[in-house]
């Protein structure tokens, strides 16, 4: 699986530093965050890197269950994400800076009536917490089959086949 660079937080540190170039206030009270994680590859040669994100608290009332919840503010810090990522290899070093800011300009141009949406935040958290409580629930039964092919394994270890 190939390395997607996330900001820094909490509980992760970055491979390699990236820096918030921009945050922009939307009208539904949310932050866009743009990202700049451009690094040197070989030579003259880069990775632009670009990544829009918005940050929202997920509230204890989008889970179905309480335990779920407080697993989710264990391992997620209580937070959901939006992320766009746009990445551009190989790039002269010259061009790097100009690249970077048509990268950001096309995204805005496409994207900020969407992210501005008054319904936006609901939605992403319903989606979001969906998939978290569907991946719980996946991993929750990957648990019990291995526990019961142990169980078996145990059960017929010594009896002749």
């Amino acid at each position: 699986m190939p390395y997607e660079w996330l900001p820094p937080s909490k509980n992760y540190e970055p491979r390699w530093p990236g820096r918030l170039v921009e945050k922009i206030d939307l009208e539904n009270d949310l932050v866009l965050e743009i990202w700049d994680y451009s690094r040197r590859l070989a030579g003259d040669r880069w990775l632009v890197g670009m990544l829009a994100q918005i940050v929202v608290e997920a509230p204890p009332e989008a889970f179905s269950r309480r335990e779920l919840y407080e697993v989710f503010c264990d391992e997620e810090e209580g937070k959901v994400y939006y992320r766009y990522r746009k990445e551009r290899t190989f790039v002269d070093e010259r061009e790097c800076e100009a690249l970077f800011e048509q990268l950001k300009s096309r995204f805005l141009e496409a994207a900020l009536n969407y992210l501005s949406h008054p319904s936006f935040k609901e939605r992403l958290i319903a989606a979001e917490v969906a998939l978290y409580e569907r991946r719980k629930a996946w991993e929750e039964q990957v648990k019990q089959k291995d526990e019961e092919i142990e169980r078996l394994e145990e059960e017929w270890k010594d009896r002749p086949i």
